[in-house]
């Protein structure tokens, strides 16, 4: 009988001691609901997160559209941003900057560093054409424009209309001059001839060319303000660069929406070739440099392209799509062939609200 208790005793301690050495592997549950066994490092897996709106802000890592990125990152406060295609990618473009506006219906429906600084390079002619029209045309739709040396302002290198002293350019001819064949010696005769009319002084003839640009110069940025630019100085009515004439992709947006709810600017933008007669009897023939013109499958309305070393290539596209409007801007690009796709890929999310891969037109 001893011999059976002790037999018991010694069984009972090495079952002890077998459940005591057994490793626990059933405690461990993840996240996820997995049973891995891996350590636990105490964050939730990815799968788990709500996923992130394109311009909601979220943990990115190695991503190119990190929202902590300056050139990818979008102004939260941007009321304007919603309705947004469902795409988590604001790389859907290579350009640095870019915007896909829905002009008929006030919404953006994409943006890539909307509210980062950019040079407008050629863009700001048609806030110059704006500002020319908004103050003259209404009162003085005759309104002469008399080339004077104030085009010697020019810089160099500038692309120019060709016009010469002492001819004399109706609105319509002169905002052609100014907006087709990269007319820089136009855009500083509608600035001198606009400030010198509309300035108060009676002695406004005295006032030198520059002090008149100036005039005009201030004349733009108040009607930029007026029509809802918040992030834009302008200090040339050309476009030319300079460190401190800068603007915005929503900016831009506003400004080409603004030349496209304008008439005769708008017609002058949409044409591919233009032949004008001075009042003083000249005939002037310019070809539009706007390839986006000429593109097949989309009804192109006009506006712009651009370049400058400092802006890259850029452009300010309106376009017509299922009975609405749309306006398409790209700036930063490295080349005229990556802005041609990047425009194309931003057409494709204004047809179909949502980002796809685009073979483009322009490639071999």
């Amino acid at each position: 009988m001893k011999k059976s208790k002790g037999f018991l005793v010694i069984l009972l301690a090495l079952l002890m001691f077998i459940s005591a050495c057994k490793p626990i592997t059933n405690d461990i549950i993840r996240p996820n609901g997995s049973n891995s066994g891996e350590e636990d490092d105490g964050e939730e897996e990815n799968s788990d997160l709500p996923e992130q709106g394109l311009f909601e802000s979220g943990n990115t890592q190695n991503n190119e559209n990190n929202p902590e990125n300056p050139e990818n990152a979008v102004d939260k406060g941007f009321e304007a941003l919603f309705g947004a295609p469902q795409n988590s990618n604001t790389s859907a473009i290579s350009s640095t900057y870019g915007a896909c506006y829905n002009l008929t219906d006030d919404i953006f429906l994409y943006g890539k560093g909307v509210d980062e600084r950019v040079y407008p390079s050629g863009a700001a002619k048609l806030l110059t054409a704006l500002t020319v029209y908004d103050a003259l045309n209404a009162d003085n739709p005759n309104f002469s424009f008399i080339v004077g040396d104030e085009i010697d302002m020019v810089q160099a290198g500038s692309g120019v209309a060709g016009l010469e002293e002492e001819q004399s350019l109706g609105m319509e001819a002169m905002l052609t001059a100014l907006l087709i064949p990269v007319g820089n010696d136009a855009a500083y005769t509608v600035s001198v001839n606009t400030a010198r009319f509309l300035s108060e002084s009676a002695d406004s003839r005295n006032f030198s060319n520059n002090e008149m640009n100036d005039y005009f110069i201030r004349m733009m940025n108040n009607y930029a303000k007026k029509i809802g630019c918040t992030n834009s100085n302008f200090t040339n009515p050309d476009g030319y660069h300079g460190s401190n004439n800068y603007s915005t992709v929503r900016d831009l947006a506003l400004i080409s929406s603004a030349a496209a709810k304008n008439a005769m600017i708008a017609a002058i933008c949409g044409k591919k070739e233009h032949q004008v007669t001075f009042n003083s009897g000249e005939v002037a023939s310019w070809s539009s440099s706007n390839s986006f013109l000429s593109l097949e499958g989309w009804d192109i309305r006009g506006l712009r392209t651009g370049y400058t070393d400092e802006s890259g290539f850029s452009a300010q596209i309106l376009v017509f799509i299922n009975s609405k409007e749309y306006i398409i801007v790209v700036s930063g690009a490295g080349s005229s062939a990556q802005r041609e796709r990047d425009v194309l890929r931003l057409l494709e999310i204004a047809r179909d609200g949502h980002v796809e891969d685009v073979i483009s037109v322009f490639d071999s």
